[in-house]
């Protein structure tokens, strides 16, 4: 059903009118509004026409060291900016809700966010970029029907591992929410690369050289075969101007829909749970990408994620390194340990087990645990992460099936079936790590709904088996007044073993009054569930509607 069109502002330029009428006047009570007819907000409509920006360069050494020695962006105590009424983050620029919301079909989760079935191999592939002599060649090329691509090959002595990465992960990323780009793995004929005149290459010296086709041959020769073809990972052009990519902190000045601070956007700090589950320590602003594109006769900046070839098992030219993923790249808290234990500190990867197969490359589940995990290096998103923010994503890490996981890592093209096997159920058991980790920090009530004169609700840690069966709920009901902010209960308190809570008969809940449920789950193993969940009801002509939801936060370790 197409969802309808809010008459409001977007959620971002609305942020901005409500701080800056808070400071100009001490009592508006307008402003001071929970909710508004059109919540729970859907779409944030961050798509006003924009003036071509200037494209962004950054310092990859620069961007490095900054980010491990100095805390980037605004104060962290606060919770993420662009959710809506529901406590969820609309779709945007930034973020799509797909399998997170509507579970998508088989075919559309292999599919990915593929529109076509890659390079045309009826005709050349002419080589127009080049990428240096390292340890594995890359190209652009133009296929026969004129689509721009980028080229990547495996390590000649690890056939398999990045390409195989690179798809996977591009397909699981584009099902919980972000925007990525068309990823094709092809085996092609060495012999339909053509050079375009004018073609350069780095040489080993750093000096530009014009590209051969005795050079061509002698790099294609360190690149692995079968049956005389080569792997590649064929990654088509992003829609749009390419201009650079983003940071993980601040806005873009540039554009007037980048409002909300990057790390306080909830896709961005739930992002962090997200790379823990598929071991992408690589994200950092050099993994993205923003593009100015065209819509509906305006242009907006799109945001988009890149480059997943340093995810799962793979470290894009090698087996990840066994250190990342457990610690940083340089890991300062690590130096400290090491420095007062003398020496004598054994480093937590150094316990590990990975697997014999140099087509996965070093992943497990055993020894990982979710809220440890690392990336390369600290994200100001991922260091801002609370609770809520983790358990929404959690909550979209649970919804993959075993048989949907194992579909999506069969587009890795894997030629040994167990290896193939192995990755599917690490994926799955670090999937339920995950989930059931930061589900259970929190009251794990969700899909709230109203039938048959019921709040109806769903209990996640018992759905998908994080606890055992067997919690009651508590309810105190009262009313909400949205103009004065007053609470009048309605209701005492009373105990429930279903989930479906009676609704008591309240009149004139309408236009600024709201009932209200607070929820409280009682279970012998988890306490932290005893922390209420808050539900409001508005009504309207067909009836009572859930529009808001209040959660008290987790408190988070933070990350060192």
């Amino acid at each position: 059903m197409p969802k309808k069109p809010s008459t409001r502002p977007a959620l971002s330029r609305l942020l901005v009118v409500m701080a800056l009428a808070i400071a100009l006047t001490a009592a508006v009570s307008a402003q001071e509004r929970k909710f508004y007819p059109d919540d729970p907000l859907r779409i944030d409509r961050d798509t006003l026409d924009t003036a071509e920006p200037s494209a962004i360069e950054l310092s990859d050494m620069y961007d490095r060291f900054g980010h491990i020695f100095v805390e980037l962006g605004t104060a962290q105590p606060v919770e993420a900016a662009n959710v809506n009424t529901l406590d969820e983050v609309p779709d945007s620029s930034w973020f799509t809700n797909r399998h997170g919301v509507d579970r998508m079909s088989l075919d559309a989760l292999v599919r990915g966010p593929d529109a076509g079935d890659g390079p045309d191999l009826n005709g050349p592939w002419a080589i127009f970029r080049s990428k240096s002599q390292g340890l594995t060649p890359g190209f652009e090329i133009t296929d026969a029907r004129g689509d721009r691509y980028i080229i990547k090959f495996d390590p000649i002595d690890i056939p398999e591992l990045a390409s195989a990465a690179e798809v996977i992960s591009t397909k699981l990323f584009h099902a919980l929410g972000y925007h990525a780009p068309e990823n094709y793995i092809v085996l092609v004929d060495p012999e339909r690369f053509a050079i375009e005149p004018g073609t350069t290459l780095e040489d080993e010296f750093g000096d530009e050289v014009a590209l051969t086709q005795g050079r061509l041959t002698r790099l294609l020769n360190r690149v692995g075969r079968t049956n005389g073809l080569l792997r590649v990972t064929a990654s088509k052009y992003l829609p749009g101007l390419p201009i650079g990519p983003f940071r993980y902190f601040g806005t873009r000045s540039d554009d007037p829909n980048d409002i909300v601070p990057h790390e306080h956007r909830r896709e961005l700090r739930g992002l962090r749970v997200f790379a823990a589950w598929l071991n992408h320590d690589d994200t950092r602003a050099h993994n993205t990408q923003d593009a100015w594109v065209e819509e509906d006769g305006g242009h907006y900046i799109r945001h988009y994620m890149l480059d997943f070839g340093s995810t799962l098992g793979s470290g894009s030219i090698e087996a990840q390194l066994p250190n990342l993923g457990y610690h940083y790249w340089l890991d300062l808290s690590l130096v400290k340990r090491n420095a007062g234990r003398f020496g004598f500190n054994t480093p937590a990867y150094r316990r590990v087990r990975f697997p014999d197969f140099p087509s996965i490359g070093r992943i497990e589940a055993e020894f990982y645990e979710p809220h440890d995990w690392r990336n390369d290096y600290p994200n100001p998103a991922f260091v801002r992460m609370t609770g809520r923010d983790a358990f929404w994503a959690a909550k979209i890490v649970a919804r993959f099936t075993h048989e949907e996981v194992a579909a999506i890592v069969a587009t890795g093209q894997y030629s040994d079936p167990a290896a193939e096997a192995y990755l599917v159920d690490t994926i799955v058991a670090r999937q339920h790590k995950t989930a059931a980790y930061y589900l259970n920090l929190m009251n794990p009530l969700d899909a709230f709904a109203v039938a048959d004169g019921a709040l109806t609700f769903t209990n996640l840690s018992e759905l998908y088996g994080y606890a055992d069966p067997g919690a009651s709920y508590e309810v105190i009901w009262s009313v909400y007044g949205d103009g004065d902010q007053s609470v009048t209960p309605v209701a005492a308190s009373t105990m429930h073993d279903a989930r479906s809570l009676p609704i008591p008969s309240v009149a004139d809940i309408g236009g600024e009054r709201h009932l209200v449920a607070e929820i409280r789950t009682e279970h012998p193993d988890h306490p932290a569930w005893r922390e209420p969940v808050t539900v409001y009801l508005r009504g309207t002509d067909d009836g009572l509607a859930v529009v808001g939801l209040d959660r008290v936060s987790a408190q988070l370790a933070p990350m060192e």
